[in-house]
């Protein structure tokens, strides 16, 4: 799909790709994996790429925090009134955050000031019934309601009153994607199919022009409120395969790109001048045994959901599947799934495929020895023998034959997913890895029949008190990891939803306790720690990216050019 922004919005002709006025130098280019569709509609972003659209300085958030360089993710509170949402207060009894607006925001393309109607209503608008919103969900775990009072204040219902001790991380730059905020006159004087496609965000950067696949462009918005850029213009060009950016590197095309990690050293030799930095955390590299839906009611609505749901088979081609009404069925599918678990040589792959940078995981919470929420018990060896034996006792001596979804171009390395695979047929099973985009294959996810081990990043960065990964088990609608944890287990990691309630420690002792089951039943394989780097051409002479929960090029708005 080509769109033009300033043509639709703003008149046509090339002075929409033309820089304002000012002191701007420099055209930063940057290599990227992928670019999707244009969908800016909150209730429409669904494909699981959005935080792209605030990564790459086109949208904004409520909150915004003071900057923190990587590998340090600042969580102080006190310091998220950098963006649209300046102050807040909460109530005394946690049952609403009254939120009060920036003056003097405007919107892209003339859409005006940013006033507390349009945050309500891009609020609502992602969370409303039917939105498939990748981050719906997370704030659904805290909040009912969004209200303006005023136009500059907005009011925060509280689900039950229980306020996510993070709400403010999870509303903000610093989370791996968040509900960003569009214009309400746009929507409502041109209509949902022209506000979908139609880039308005308060961003630092501009969208001109955006060609699914291809390319967007971009401009610097003079006077921006929060960060002016410096650069003349912005450009994301597709390139999804890491040779094709090196080349590009190589030769000019473009200034900036990710690149493997076991690649990194070499291409900034190869480039006078270059140099690599970090650009958020170490991704925390897992595999689902998906189609373990063993929760009874749904949480949100209520509803009986025990055995209902669509990827739930517990048979003989799916036979890490356990049926929760079936001892043995469990026994057997618990045993399969440990040897698998038990059957991946982390270390291995981290020296090898990850050229010894990053470390070997064992588990969703971030949690490693020395950690107040790290147990013994969450250590996973590396183990042929018994991984077989335990195979031969589940009823497969020489293993089976399944599928493994490894998403290309997303935050975990693919090459990873393929060692997993070849561990495995080590052991005598028979592995195909599906290579489907994540965009195509996660409505299975929201729609829970999602049947197959896949490869994720699930726990990112998390803090050792965080609701974090626990939220996407629970039994309820939106986004899933294709597990559905009984109901009482979620219940132990809810309870950390409520700071009011409970304290830093009980919260951790939480996290703990909720792992522990998963542990015990061998749901996840985490397999390692993935560092993400970029090679800066030497024309640029500064970039200071801000650290959040994603492997992704931030900060744009930053980079300073020769």
């Amino acid at each position: 799909m080509v769109v033009l922004m300033g043509a639709i919005a703003c008149g046509d002709g090339d002075d929409e790709n033309a820089a304002p006025e000012g002191n701007f130098n420099g055209d930063l280019r940057l290599g990227e994996i992928l670019i999707d569709p244009p969908v800016f509609l909150p209730s429409k972003q669904g494909t699981g790429n959005s935080q792209l659209l605030g990564f790459w300085g086109f949208f904004e958030p409520l909150m915004y925090a003071t900057h923190s360089a990587p590998p340090d993710l600042n969580v102080d509170i006190d310091t998220y009134n950098k963006g649209i949402v300046e102050s807040w207060t909460v109530a005394a009894d946690t049952s609403t955050v009254t939120m009060k607006i920036r003056k003097g925001i405007q919107f892209h393309h003339g859409w005006g000031e940013v006033t507390a109607h349009d945050v309500a209503w891009s609020m609502t608008n992602a969370t409303e019934d039917g939105s498939i919103n990748q981050r719906a969900q997370g704030v659904q775990q805290f909040s009912t309601k969004f209200e303006a009072t005023d136009d500059n204040t907005v009011v925060m219902t509280v689900k039950d009153s229980k306020l996510d001790p993070l709400w403010y991380h999870i509303l903000s730059n610093t989370t791996l994607g968040t509900l960003w905020v569009t214009s309400k006159d746009q929507f409502d004087e041109d209509g949902e199919e022209a506000a979908t496609v139609n880039a308005v965000g308060t961003g630092p950067f501009e969208v001109t022009e955006w060609v699914t696949d291809d390319h967007i462009k971009a401009v610097p918005v003079a006077n921006h409120y929060r960060k002016t850029a410096s650069v003349a213009s912005f450009e994301v060009l597709l390139m999804p395969e890491p040779a094709t950016r090196i080349a590009a590197l190589k030769t000019g095309q473009i200034n900036v790109a990710r690149v493997p990690l076991k690649l990194i050293t070499g291409t900034v030799a190869d480039i006078d001048g270059a140099s690599s930095k970090s650009v958020g955390p170490a991704i925390n590299q897992v595999v689902m045994f998906a189609g373990n839906y063993w929760a009874k009611i749904d949480r949100n609505d209520g509803s009986d959901i025990d055995g209902k749901r669509p990827g739930f088979k517990p048979d003989s081609d799916h036979p890490w599947i356990g049926d929760p009404s079936d001892a043995t069925s469990m026994d057997n599918a618990n045993k399969v799934r440990a040897a698998l678990r038990m059957g991946i040589d982390r270390d291995l792959i981290v020296s090898e495929v990850q050229s010894g940078i990053g470390r070997p995981l064992t588990n969703v919470i971030n949690a490693f020895p020395g950690d107040p929420h790290w147990r013994d018990e969450f250590a996973v060896s590396y183990d042929v023998a018994k991984a077989k034996s335990l195979l031969s006792e589940a009823g497969y001596p020489d293993c089976f034959s399944f599928t493994l979804h490894v998403a290309p171009g997303k935050e975990w390395d693919e090459e990873v997913g393929g060692a997993v695979a070849q561990f495995w047929r080590d052991l005598g099973c028979q592995v195909n890895v599906d290579a489907t985009d994540y965009g195509a294959a996660r409505p299975r996810l929201v729609n829970r029949q999602k049947e197959i081990p896949w490869m994720i990043q699930a726990g990112t960065n998390s803090n050792p008190d965080a609701f974090g990964a626990a939220s996407v088990f629970r039994p309820s609608g939106g986004f899933n990891y294709g597990i559905e944890v009984p109901n009482a287990i979620s219940e132990i990691a809810e309870a950390n939803l409520d700071s009011g309630a409970t304290t830093y420690d009980q919260r951790v002792k939480n996290n703990a306790e909720w792992w522990a089951y998963l542990n015990e039943w061998n749901l996840v394989a985490s397999v390692s720690t993935l560092p993400t780097s970029v090679v800066l051409r030497p024309e640029i002479t500064s970039y200071t990216p801000y650290m959040n929960d994603g492997p992704e090029f931030v900060a744009p708005e930053t980079v300073v050019m020769k």
